[in-house]
């Protein structure tokens, strides 16, 4: 019998070997089996009547020893099994895919690991930043793996931080100027009363009537003064903090426009100032609560009493337009210096503080910040500018549907 053996080439006699791809037959000479490697010799060979019983195709070469032929060397045509191809390559193939695995984990993680570590150590720096205080810290957001997706949640919540850091940071300035301003608005009246309280109280100083009537009249009035500007400051609270209800109402224009005229009559009287008001159409309705829309037309028509000269004009108009009402009040006064006409909504701004306590005082500074108020509770929008005359000029603009 023939047995195969994976091992290199060795001249056996006897047996058959097997070397992929080379198989070796060779008998024993002189046994007389009529052994004749002529036999073999040809283009190829198929069928069980081969060497060692062999059934597949094969090409023959005569092994010659010493001169003499002492085998046959069969080479197969077709490709060998593939457990055969297998076995005879798997040192190769483990070595190939070791280094394979090797080399592909260190591409790996230079390609994916890396990139991600320098982004995780990104995200990392940001934390501390923010946490330190810096708010305007930022992770890298590159690629689009979960890191990205991390980092960028990590970005917007530092972003609403640091939005709501500044909020707070301007409502404490805010608070802090409140403060100042209402500790400077009160003060003036504060001073004035004591000092002709103490005045008054001075037995020593002799006061005729006329005198004593003239001071305890300054001190009526800054107690007046002083009580508009705790009213003003509560009302602008009040509105800020949106506290009340508006009762919204459809309210007629021209009513309107007659209790604006029957409170500034005597003032206006005084001035000899012409008060013309009209309404397009004259039956115009306007969606607002009836009292404050009320107090944000006295408010700005006493501005404007208060700064038109003697002789002037003062125009109330209400129209149609957008989709609401437009209500504007204008003035033939000397107007808004441009460079007042963006802050005179600030509260307890002044264009000309020097006007605090004279024949013509310039008010508590709050009046048109609660006027802007009103109009923002309102829905609407109101802004103030110079008329074509010069004059200062504002537009409340109120939706059709205010709530």
């Amino acid at each position: 019998s023939s047995r195969r053996r994976h091992t290199r080439f060795r001249n056996v006699t006897g047996v058959q070997t097997c070397a992929l791809p080379i198989c070796v037959t060779g008998t024993p000479f002189g046994r007389g089996d009529g052994f004749r490697p002529d036999a073999f010799r040809g283009d190829g060979y198929r069928g069980g009547g081969g060497p060692g019983g062999l059934s597949t195709a094969y090409e023959f070469a005569t092994v010659t020893v010493q001169g003499r032929d002492d085998g046959v060397v069969a080479v197969p045509i077709d490709p060998p099994p593939l457990d055969v191809a297998i076995r005879g390559l798997l040192p190769t193939l483990t070595i190939v895919a070791v280094g394979l695995l090797v080399a592909g984990t260190a591409v790996g993680a230079l390609l994916v690991f890396r990139p991600t570590h320098r982004r995780l150590q990104g995200l990392q720096e940001a934390v501390g930043a923010v946490g330190a205080g810096r708010l305007a810290a930022r992770a890298p957001e590159s690629g689009g793996d979960e890191v990205t997706v991390l980092a960028r949640s990590f970005n917007d919540m530092a972003g609403q931080l640091e939005q709501r850091t500044e909020a707070l940071e301007t409502a404490d300035r805010a608070r802090r100027q409140l403060v100042a301003d209402v500790s400077h608005e009160l003060t003036t009246p504060l001073a004035a009363i004591r000092g002709y309280v103490e005045t008054l109280a001075m037995p020593e100083l002799p006061l005729d009537a006329d005198t004593r009537a003239r001071y305890l009249r300054i001190v009526g009035e800054e107690t007046d003064r002083l009580e508009h500007i705790v009213a003003d400051m509560l009302d602008m609270a009040r509105l800020e903090g949106g506290g009340g209800t508006l009762a919204i109402e459809e309210v007629p224009t021209a009513s309107l426009f007659e209790r604006i005229r029957d409170r500034h009559e005597q003032p206006l009287a005084q001035k000899r100032i012409r008060l013309e008001t009209m309404a397009e159409p004259p039956t115009l309705l306007v969606a607002a609560d009836a009292k404050r829309l009320e107090q944000v037309l006295q408010n700005l028509v006493s501005n404007a009493v208060r700064h038109t000269p003697e002789g002037g004009t003062i125009t109330v108009r209400a129209s149609a337009e957008d989709g609401g009402v437009r209500m504007t009040v204008e003035d033939t006064g000397p107007g808004i210096p441009p460079e007042h006409v963006g802050r005179v909504f600030d509260r307890f701004y002044k264009v000309d503080v020097s006007r605090t306590g004279t024949a013509l005082p310039s008010g508590s500074g709050l009046g048109l910040s609660i006027v802007r108020a009103i109009v923002e509770r309102h829905g609407g929008t109101i802004r103030a500018s110079n008329g074509p005359t010069g004059g200062a000029r504002f537009d409340v603009w109120l939706p059709k549907d205010a709530k």
